[in-house]
Order: C-alpha cells, then sequence, then structure tokens
C-alpha cells in the first residue's frame, strides 16, 4: 500500500482517494484546481499536475467547495492525463 501511495504522491494526488464515482449518479473529485473544458458529455478537470477526463451523459458541475468538486451525471468513463 506504501507503494501505491508513493506512486500516486508522485503523479500529483494528494490521497488514496482523489474520486469517487457513483454510478448512475456523479462523482466526487478532490484537489480540484479548475475546469479547463465543460460540456454535458466531458468535463475536464485541472489538478496540480495532471488533468482528469470526465466522460458520460448529463454532467453538470455540482458545489465547489476547498477544491472538492460534486458533479452530477452519468459517468461512463475517467481518464488520468
Amino acid at each position: 500500500m506504501k507503494l501505491l501511495e508513493q506512486i500516486l504522491s508522485e503523479l500529483g494526488a494528494d490521497t488514496l482517494k482523489s474520486f469517487s464515482v457513483v454510478p448512475d449518479f456523479g462523482g466526487y473529485f478532490r484537489s480540484v484546481k479548475g475546469v479547463s473544458e465543460y460540456s454535458s458529455e466531458k468535463i475536464v478537470l485541472v489538478l496540480r499536475k495532471n488533468k482528469i477526463v470526465i466522460e458520460g451523459e448529463g454532467l453538470t458541475l455540482g458545489k465547489y467547495f476547498e477544491q472538492d468538486l460534486f458533479i452530477k451525471g452519468k459517468i461512463k468513463g475517467v481518464k488520468i492525463d
């Protein structure tokens, strides 16, 4: 587990739980610095060192507080760039 923590830390993740996705509901994303692209099918989140690309249907931005962001909609895929 420490190896995984080290790898994620070097990639810019702050914790092992950088994001959580609930099928057909949405997702909760941590350490978000900003949003570089937004549509109902694709949202690109900017982190400290990486970007997270969320693809799905009916995506909307929810609450943003202290670098935590809630995204509502049917998330079909999450990719870290």
